[in-house]
Order: structure tokens, then sequence, then C-alpha cells
């Protein structure tokens, strides 16, 4: 039976994704076994047996199984010698073989194919194929001219590199200082250029860390911004979509600041009134209900006041620990007043408002003279001035370590608890002019000291 030609021509543009296992349902028999004839026709080096076996292993389907079968072949090509010692040949007594993998979640199917002593002459055809084959096939077909064209675009760019450094036409991002083609540099709105590796990095760093409303120029001084467009054409869809997440989330907390609640367990966010006391989480994967001001579990909270809660040893303990803990960590900007908690880099701190301040002192500060300039070894006191020091060391505070010591000792010893509480009322938030919770005050032990100061 000769296969009519129009079967191999894209006809029909499938946005379905056949290359999703999990949605994927089993086919009917027929379908497996022009599926199968359809692999040997595609694959004559390989045997009947294995192709049939990855077939079956992957539900029948045609598309997901020649892509698996695919990237095993291209695997194999591209770890063969340049010189071809790795081909086939007839004279060779090894045989040669590819490695089929195939991997989702928690399945996994390995096998290893040999290849044929010669190919296969002779395969079935059909000049009628099943609707869901004939489906499958055109979106293979749809996807491999995609991979194609992708191919063909990365090939032209670095052609296009090669010519640019040939040329010495390279542009230096204004960023990271190394020098790209210009189709590999993305701009702010005022044409500042910075290469889109850059851009990610920095994207990344502020939805997921600082959580700005918008993306300015690296540059400094630009208060521009990046372009929609540019963001689109850049950025992964994972920090694009955290990112206008993020916006949504700062739009809601300015217009309605007073309404908006966290939920102390999972910080899903929330439009509560604000007369209402009990919070119920409506994140379908936590859904616990606390009490907006005190943040106890509300199962904990019934027919008590905020104050008869907290009264009780543990939870007064536990939540005076994390208190004071949180207290020596937590910087609040000078300017708005926003927290922040630095867990690496430089003690130049930066706000999202644009005002700078010492983490040490908490002093505001415009450039680096707030810090001491004399040389030492890292961590140790100057002995000629009292300023702050730039870098510090990454050591745990004792007191910290005490704190928590105390913590675990309270909960089975009656003169723990009286001893840890007694503790925890003396230990006070630190002041302006102290570091962080340790009784010496070392300012030598709060970061990690890192090349680059971070952003908040």
């Amino acid at each position: 039976i000769k296969q009519g030609k129009g079967n191999r021509d894209l006809s029909v543009q499938v946005t379905e994704d056949l290359f999703d296992y999990a949605k994927l349902a089993t086919v009917g028999p027929e379908v497996v076994m022009q599926a199968a004839d359809l692999l040997m026709a595609d694959f004559r080096m390989l045997s009947c047996q294995d192709i049939k076996w990855a077939l079956n292993a992957l539900k029948g389907h045609y598309a997901i199984t020649r892509k698996a079968l695919c990237e095993a072949l291209k695997k194999w090509q591209e770890s063969g010698d340049p010189s071809g010692k790795r081909r086939r040949s007839r004279t060779s007594s090894e045989r040669c073989y590819i490695d089929f993998h195939f991997e989702h979640g928690s399945l996994k199917f390995d096998k290893r194919m040999f290849f044929l002593e010669n190919d296969r002459r002779y395969c079935r055809t059909y000049s009628n194929l099943e609707a869901s084959l004939q489906k499958e096939l055109s979106f293979y077909q749809q996807k491999a001219k995609e991979w194609a064209e992708h191919e063909d675009f990365l090939l032209a760019l670095q052609v296009n590199e090669d010519e640019y450094k040939k040329d010495g036409q390279l542009i230096e991002c204004g960023c990271c200082y190394g020098e790209f083609a210009f189709e590999k540099m993305t701009q702010c709105s005022d044409g500042h250029l910075f290469c889109k590796e850059c851009l990610v990095k920095y994207a990344q760093e502020a939805v997921f860390g600082s959580g700005k409303l918008e993306l300015s120029c690296m540059e400094g001084g630009c208060p521009c911004s990046y372009p929609v467009c540019e963001l689109e054409k850049v950025l992964p869809e994972n920090i694009l979509c955290k990112y206008y997440e993020r916006q949504a989330e700062e739009a809601v907390a300015a217009t309605c600041a007073d309404e908006l609640v966290r939920c102390p367990f999972c910080n899903f966010p929330a439009l509560l009134d604000k007369d209402m006391s009990l919070f119920s989480c409506p994140n379908p994967r936590c859904r616990k209900e606390s009490c907006r001001k005190c943040h106890v579990q509300w199962k904990q909270h019934v027919g008590k006041t905020c104050e008869q809660v907290l009264e009780r040893d543990e939870i007064r303990m536990r939540v005076l620990f994390e208190e004071r803990m949180t207290a020596a960590r937590v910087r609040k900007c000078v300017k708005c007043g926003t927290g922040l908690v630095k867990s690496e880099g430089c003690n130049r701190m930066s706000c999202r408002c644009g005002s700078f301040m010492c983490y040490l002192c908490r002093e505001p500060i415009t450039g680096y003279n707030h810090f001491c300039q004399h040389a030492r070894s890292p961590g140790a006191p100057c002995r000629h001035c009292r300023k702050c020091s730039l870098w510090t060391d990454p050591t745990v505070r004792p007191c910290v370590a005490t704190v928590f010591l105390s913590y675990l000792f309270c909960r089975c010893s009656p003169l723990g608890r009286s001893s840890f509480s007694n503790h925890l009322h003396s230990l006070t938030p630190p002041a302006p002019d102290t570091d962080c919770l340790a009784a010496s005050g070392d300012r030598s032990s709060e970061s990690l000291a890192n090349k680059r100061s971070n952003r908040f």
C-alpha cells in the first residue's frame, strides 16, 4: 500500500501539546500498528522490537516516541568522534548502539538499542492514516519546522557575532563590561545597552528579592525603565510571570494597604475587612485559619483574646524568640520605613526608594566614605578609626546559638522555661548604634563577604 504524499505535509496547525506525557491517553491497536510502521520507516537502523517497545512505553503515541528516539540518536551523533571512528562500519566487530531515555516525574524508561547490521529495506506504508495519528504527524512536523528555524537563527547569530568580532564592532555591556553583538543586547527607554544575561539576573533578583514595582535602568543615574516589549523578549516565562504578579501585588498594597493581609504560614496575600479578626487563607494548598493581629492559628484562639493566647508559655516563648531573632536581622529604611534583611553582600544597603544606609549602624549614607578605608585583615577591627566595616565575616553569633539552645531546653524543663523567659525579656531589639543580637556588639559577624552589594 502506497502512502499518500499529503500525509507527510503540514496541513493542520496543532495547538495541543502532544509531547506532554501526563495528558496523553492510551490509543487503540490500529493506531499503534500504523505508528509503529511509520517509526520503522523513520528509523531503519533500529530493530522492530526496540521501536515497538519504545512506542508501547509511551502509550502508543507517535510524536512523543519519535522525539525521544531522535534525541537519543542526536546524543549518539554528538558524542561520536569527528574522524568517524564511532560511526557504524561493516568491518567493525563492535556493534553501535543508542541509549534510549525518557523521564517524566518519577517515571523513567531506559533501554540500550543496538543498530541493525543492515538498514531495513522495506516498510509498510499507508494511503490513509487514522485521524489521531495524522494529527500527531502534523504536530511533529510543525515542531520539527520550529526547531529547524530556531537552529538556523542560532547559527545566524553565531555567524553575525563572528563577523562583529572580526571587524571589531562588538558592543560593551554597561553592567558586566563584556563584549557582545548588537543582537544579544537589550536596552532601556533611553538607549543604554546591556547584555541579555545581565538583565535576566537583575530581573530575577528584583522580583524574587526586593520586589520592585518597576525595573529601572542599570546605568547609574538613569531614571528610565525597560519597555515591556524588551522584557517579554528577554526574560524567561517564570521570571516574567513573577514580575507581573509582583506588580499586581504592589498595586493592591498601595490602594488597599489597611485591608491587605498575608497568611503567616504561606505568605499568601488577600483582602480582609478591617473589622474582621479571622483570616482564612484562600491558598488551596494552605487553607489555614489564623488571627489577623497575633497570627496564631485560630483553633488555639477561639474564645480568647490575643493577650490571653500569648500568655501561654510555649507560644509566648516561641513568639518572643522569633521576634528577637527577626529584630536582630531586620533593618528599616531611614527614608520610607521598609523592612530590609541582608543575606549576603557588603554593608552598604540600598532600598527600592533610592536611599542608602549602613547595615551596621543604620545611619543614612551617600557613598563609601562612611566605611573604614584602612588596610586590615577581613573581619579584624581597625586600629586607626572607629568607622564601620564595609565587609564583615559570616560568623555565627554565640548569643543566637545560646538563645536557640535555651529554647530547646525550655520545652522539657519548668526551670528551663523560667530561665528562658527571663533571658528573652532581657534581650531587646538592637539600638541604632549597635550591630545585632550579640551582647558583645561585635560588628564583624553579620553577613557573608561577597563581591557585590545586594539590592534591596
